[in-house]
């Protein structure tokens, strides 16, 4: 069976030579940041830091630049343009995009496009720290593995 673009893959347990392949941030997200910032607002808050998981000695996601952080704060209108327009399109879309994960920080909630037993979607989180809290604006956007070097277009990829 053929992997599906949205195939999650655990960058906390990276190999070896995944250090050594992904050391820039992924022309997938730039794309993708690109694209948000242009249609809705808001800010690249990161995509590559070489650092562990909050919390843990794992490396976190954008250790390997495969994961953008989005701040929509106040710029993109409000909370419920989000919540209708931005995140329905990111799931919607997430294979075109290479989508694996959202971190939905203000909603506390994560979206994967492919979870235990094969099942997809979102999942609440409990609220600690920054996740739930009434100022975190921002949304954490995980490409998938294949999909971390398609720096194309994001329009051209939408049908």
């Amino acid at each position: 069976m053929a992997e599906n673009k949205t195939r999650f893959y655990n960058w906390q347990k990276a190999s070896a030579a995944d250090y050594v392949k992904f050391r820039k941030a992924s022309p997938n997200l730039v794309a993708l940041k690109d694209y948000l910032c242009k249609r809705w607002g808001g800010s690249n808050v990161g995509i590559l830091n070489k650092r562990p998981i909050r919390g843990g000695s794992s490396p976190s996601s954008h250790t390997f630049g495969a994961a953008l952080d989005w701040r929509y704060g106040d710029t993109v209108g409000n909370r419920h343009k989000v919540e209708t327009e931005v995140l329905p399109w990111l799931v919607e879309h997430s294979e075109e995009l290479g989508i694996q994960a959202i971190h939905d920080y203000y909603g506390a909630r994560i979206w994967r496009s492919v979870r235990d037993g094969g099942r997809r979607g979102w999942k609440a989180q409990p609220v600690k720290a920054d996740m739930g809290a009434s100022w975190a604006k921002w949304l954490h956007i995980e490409t998938t593995k294949r999909g971390w070097k398609d720096g194309s277009r994001v329009d051209g990829r939408i049908s």
